[in-house]
Parts: structure tokens; C-alpha cells; sequence
């Protein structure tokens, strides 16, 4: 029995697939693992995407900044003003009925001057009116902070090492932290690309190893003096769980002990410093929490944030104070590297799957690929629309991009290999086009083994026995390979297949690799021409000194057993079956008969052609009598 094959078994070249995309995706986690840092920055570029393309909208109803502005120093003089004058300022903010008043202005030296004392003295006195939270600097060249800490900690469990770390540091002058409420450090810590996403909200300063001393960030006090509390409630122990509490606000620190800024496009209210000197107090101010600063470029910083937009420091502090007021927070989601891993994966295992069910289909591997590529990116936005979560889907559809890429580069290889094969093996069976519509169609189906209902045509030159022995083998060759060249040619011109050349004889079939509904009609034919392109040839021949020939044809149709046969050292693309046989039988028939053709009663019930019934045939092994017909003189 044939062996059945193709020309490489499909499963192999899956196996291939599977172990790729296996020992690629394995790779590609394995270096998101190792390389967790250096694709921390592209992270938050994709976190600072989703604020630039959703920004969350922030309530600034309870929070205000009032800023010492250009219009204000050309009002009353350049800056530093004499402290007197930002005493004058703080009043009119305490009797605004503000909830508190934070300084984000440094007082760490006397004023100096004739005036000096009394200056630091008014300004001593205004921050003892107001609900005032002072402001301290960090410089870890300036020592430990020799100042006692305005509020009470209450400490449920803390790593000192999960809290930013306190070197050393420049406090107000004790007269002034003295008269304020509260103090509270400034200090923003910026990513590697410069920009500001994160603030630390307490801080630990360590002291000869042992003694660990918390500081509040500005904004933190600013919250516990406007509710009028004495302390806060601290768990830091760099877990997902970390919080503090202050008053009737508990506000999650997340893993890392830091708050991030949700940079919102709700513009944060300003009041100058000018309108309340002129005017005396604000309404607009009454009830909030007020953050006073200094807005003149090349006195102030100004920072980078996520939208790519420079705020004040101010505006910072106003942006913290309202998250915490509103209880809006932006926090990666719990366990999002490994999420980030489990879409990368699962997305792989499905973009498998479309690959090597849609193989040869590269239209429908496109179409259903990219939702896959584009899923993580998908459940990344879900998740901060959602629930202010961030996970970073853009990583995870790179990743899988690559996967979609090299699996259809290997598909794509795997194709090209079978097209070669392919045509390699059935350039000498069938014409260059229809290799090329066959290298095109699904080939592994064309070339299987299988049973089909083919048109078989033996076209036998007549008396070349005798003749070959009269011209000797040079010229014997010359004429046989003039009478296969026209029978290929008429062949191929039909789009049949060339099953095999067997000395002085041609044998063809059609409807197989390729699907044609006439192919009875197309045989016969074929048939037809090859008999006429031989009779008018002759006279070449007869110029060269070369016999004519004559050459007789038997057609018949049939199911027959049709694909890649043979063994390990030779495999053809052939047919099998009853129909070869008999239409081997028909040919032997036509000398019997003194026709040129024969054709068949199963072809001729497919053709649609005018024949002519020419009688009736015994053929061995074949039951009963066959009747066999003829194409009709003059018939289409």
C-alpha cells in the first residue's frame, strides 16, 4: 500500500511553533524580572499617558494658594520682603477663615537690620494668630534638625528603612516654629527623566541608629492642623497595606511610603498676595486650606509632572491636599509586575493558537491577532478608568507584538520552504502557473492523499516498437522527445497533471491537485490537440530525416485514490485505481477499433460535449461490456 504524506508532516512544524514561542516567552520574562528597574521608566511614561489622556478631575473647593506674584512685587517692592509685610499677609488669610495656612517660605536666619528683630517678632505673632504650618528644607550637610516635632506619633508597626530617610535638614527659627501649629518638610523626589510623580508623606530621621524620629511632609500637616488634631496614626512597613491616619482622613501610602500626584487639569485657585494687602481678607479663601508662596521665576522652583506640564511648588502641595480631602488616590495595582507577566503570557498561548489555526489563512492570523496585542493595553486602561489602578499594559503588548511578529516571520519561512518543495517537486508535473496557484492554496490539503473523482488521458504513440528499432537510439530519443514536448505542452496549457512519462506513452489526469469542474471536457480536449499538434508537426520531422508518427488517446472518469506516494527514498504525486486501468485498457482498445480516440462512458456522461457512441468493449477485469464513444465530427 502507498504510504500517505506530505511534504513535511504538520506536526512537526507546530512542535517547532510551540517550542519557540515557549523558549521566547520564557526569555522575554525572564529579562522583564531581571531587568524590573530599567522598565520602571518606560512604566510610568505609559502611567503618565493614561493622566495625559484621562485626566482625573480634581474638587479644589477646600484648598487654595496665594501667591506673592510679579503683580505683587511690583506693588510693594522686590523680594525677599521684610517680614513685617508677610505678616501682614498671613493675617489677612487667618482672618479670612482659613482652616490653616501653610508657609511654603524658608525662615531659617533673623532678618537682620534696623528693624530686624521687631520684623521677626510681627511675623512671630501672625503665625501665633493662625492655624500655620512652617515649612522645613532638607540638606544633608546641615545636620540633624535640632527642632521638636509638633505632632504626636502613634505607631502601629514601622520599617524605618519603607519611609524616605531624613540626613539632616534647615528648621525655622525657634521663635517661629515655636508660634506655628505645625511643620512640615518640602522636599519632591524626582524620577530619573526629571519628572515629579511621587511624594513621600512622612519621613525618618534616624539618630545614632536607634532613634527614629517621624517628620509630616507640608501637605500632611496641613491636613492634621486644618482638623485640628494632635497627632497622627502611622503604619509604614512597606507593605500594600501602609497608611496614616489623620483626624477623620486616612490617607494609603501603598508599598513604597509615597503618595503619587494626580496631575489633573482642574486649574488649582490662585489669589494674589496684592489683592489681600489692598483689599484685606477673601471670601474666596474661607474655610480652605491655604498654601502661601512665592510665584516669580528665578525665586521659586517650578516642577515637571506627569502631563509634562511645570507647576509651582505650591500647586504641588494644593494638588496633595485635595487627593487627601477628596480620598482620590493612584496606586498600582497589587501585584501588577506579575499581572503584567499573566497578560503577556496568556496573550502568547493565544496568539498560538490563531497562528497555527489560521497558518495559512495571514488575512485572519492579522485580524485576530491584534486584539490579542492590543488586550493588556486594553484591561492597563480598564483598570485606571475604573478604579484609579494603575497596571502598565503597553510592556505586555510589546512583548506580545514580538511574539506576533516572530511567530508569523516562522510561518512565514515555513510557507516560502513548502513553496520551494513544492514547486521543486511539480515543475515537471504541471504548468509554472498552476505551481503558482497551488504554492498560493492551502498545499499540505492539495498535496494529502485522498479519494477523488479525476479524468485520466493515456496518450501512447502508435507503432513506435517497430520504428524505434529501425532509427537506432539517438534518433529513436529524438522523436520521442518531440512527441512529449507537445503532449506536456498541451497538457500543461489545460492545467492538467503529468502523472508519468512511460517510454513512447504520456499518462495525465485533471481535477487533481487542483479543482476544475470540466475536467472531462478538458482531457478530451487535450486529447484532441495533442493528435492534431502531432499529425501537423510531421513535416519538422520528415525535415530531418525522422519518420512521422501518429499517436492514439483513451480518456476515461473515476474516483480514484490521488496524492504524494511511494517510500522514503522516492515519493510522486500520483493516482491510483480503477480508472487508471481501464483507461490503460481503452488505449489498447483503439488499434482494435482503428480509432485515434476513446473515450470512456463515465467521462462521457461528464462531458458536455457532442460524442458519438462507437460501440461496445470487453475489458480485462472489467465486468460485462463497456460501451465507448468518440468525439462527433464537427461538435464543439
Amino acid at each position: 500500500m502507498a504510504e500517505r504524506k506530505s511534504i513535511r508532516p504538520r506536526n512537526a512544524t507546530l512542535s517547532r511553533l510551540l517550542a519557540s514561542f515557549a523558549a521566547l516567552s520564557a526569555i522575554m520574562v525572564a529579562g522583564h524580572v531581571a531587568l524590573n528597574d530599567t522598565f520602571s521608566t518606560l512604566r510610568e511614561k505609559t502611567y503618565d499617558l493614561y493622566q495625559a489622556s484621562a485626566p482625573i478631575p480634581l474638587d479644589f473647593s477646600q484648598v487654595a494658594v496665594v501667591t506673592i506674584d510679579e503683580a505683587s512685587l511690583r506693588a510693594y517692592g522686590r523680594w525677599p520682603w521684610p517680614r513685617r509685610q508677610v505678616a501682614e499677609v498671613v493675617d489677612a488669610i487667618t482672618q479670612s477663615g482659613v482652616a490653616a495656612v501653610g508657609l511654603d517660605l524658608f525662615f531659617s536666619e533673623p532678618q537682620g537690620g534696623p528693624d530686624g528683630d521687631a520684623s521677626d517678632a510681627a511675623l512671630a505673632e501672625a503665625l501665633l494668630r493662625a492655624p500655620s504650618v512652617l515649612a522645613m528644607s532638607l540638606d544633608p550637610n546641615a545636620g540633624p534638625l535640632d527642632i521638636k516635632s509638633k505632632a504626636g506619633w502613634t505607631v502601629v508597626g514601622l520599617d524605618p528603612n519603607a519611609a524616605a530617610a531624613v540626613q539632616g535638614g534647615i528648621a525655622p527659627l525657634p521663635a517661629f516654629a515655636d508660634a506655628s501649629a505645625g511643620l512640615g518638610i518640602v522636599r519632591t523626589l524626582p524620577g530619573r527623566d526629571g519628572v515629579i510623580r511621587h511624594v513621600p508623606l512622612v519621613w525618618a530621621e534616624t539618630r545614632d541608629g536607634t532613634d527614629v524620629r517621624l517628620w509630616p511632609t507640608l501637605a500632611l500637616d496641613l491636613l492634621r492642623v486644618a482638623q485640628g488634631e494632635a497627632s497622627y496614626t502611622l503604619r509604614l512597613e512597606g507593605v500594600a497595606t501602609d497608611a496614616v491616619r489623620a483626624g477623620g482622613a486616612t490617607v494609603p501610602l501603598g508599598e513604597d511610603g509615597r503618595i503619587r500626584i494626580v496631575d489633573t487639569t482642574v486649574p488649582v485657585p490662585h489669589v494674589s498676595a496684592k489683592d489681600l494687602l489692598e483689599n484685606g481678607p477673601s471670601d474666596a479663601l474661607a474655610g480652605r486650606v491655604v498654601v502661601l508662596a512665592v510665584d516669580v521665576a528665578g525665586v521659586d522652583q517650578y516642577h515637571l509632572t506627569a502631563r509634562g506640564g511645570h507647576r509651582l511648588g505650591a500647586d504641588i502641595h494644593a494638588l496633595l491636599l485635595a487627593q487627601m480631602l477628596n480620598g482620590r488616590y493612584l496606586f498600582e495595582a497589587p501585584h501588577a509586575r506579575w499581572i503584567e507577566r499573566g497578560l503577556f503570557v496568556g496573550g502568547a498561548l493565544a496568539l498560538l493558537i490563531i497562528l497555527t489555526a489560521f497558518s495559512r489563512r495571514p488575512f485572519l492570523a492579522v485580524l485576530f491577532s491584534g486584539p490579542v496585542i492590543l488586550a493588556p493595553v486594553a484591561v492597563g486602561a480598564v483598570a485606571y478608568a475604573s478604579r484609579d489602578l494603575l497596571l502598565d499594559g503597553v510592556q505586555p503588548a510589546a512583548g506580545l507584538l514580538i511574539m506576533g511578529a516572530a511567530g508569523g516571520y516562522m510561518l512565514y519561512r515555513e510557507a516560502e520552504r513548502r513553496r520551494g518543495v513544492l514547486q521543486k517537486q511539480f515543475s515537471q508535473f504541471l504548468s509554472p502557473e498552476v505551481v503558482k496557484r497551488l504554492a498560493e492554496t492551502d498545499t499540505a490539503a492539495a498535496l494529502k492523499v485522498e479519494d477523488r473523482e479525476i479524468t485520466a488521458m493515456l496518450v501512447d504513440m502508435r507503432g513506435f516498437t517497430a520504428m524505434s528499432g529501425q532509427l537506432g537510439a539517438e534518433k529513436a530519443v529524438t522523436v520521442v522527445n518531440h512527441f512529449l514536448a507537445i503532449a506536456s505542452r498541451e497538457i500543461f496549457a489545460r492545467e492538467g497533471t503529468v502523472d508519468k512519462f512511460m517510454g513512447d506513452a504520456v499518462l495525465a489526469f485533471w481535477n487533481a491537485p487542483l479543482e476544475v469542474s470540466d475536467h472531462a471536457d478538458r482531457a478530451i480536449d487535450c486529447a484532441q490537440a495533442i493528435i492534431a499538434s502531432v499529425a501537423a508537426s510531421n513535416p519538422q520531422l520528415e525535415a530531418q530525416g525522422l519518420p512521422a508518427i501518429e499517436c492514439v488517446a483513451a480518456i476515461e472518469s473515476g474516483v480514484c485514490s490521488v496524492g504524494n506516494m511511494g517510500t522514503e527514498q522516492r515519493v510522486d504525486y500520483t493516482a491510483i485505481g480503477p480508472t487508471i486501468n481501464t483507461t490503460s485498457r481503452l488505449e489498447g482498445e483503439t488499434k482494435k477499433m482503428g480509432q485515434k480516440m476513446l473515450i470512456g462512458p463515465t467521462a462521457a456522461g461528464l462531458s458536455k460535449r457532442g460524442l458519438t457512441a462507437l460501440g461496445e468493449v470487453e475489458l480485462r477485469g472489467v465486468e460485462g461490456p463497456v460501451t465507448v464513444y468518440g468525439p462527433t465530427a464537427g461538435a464543439a
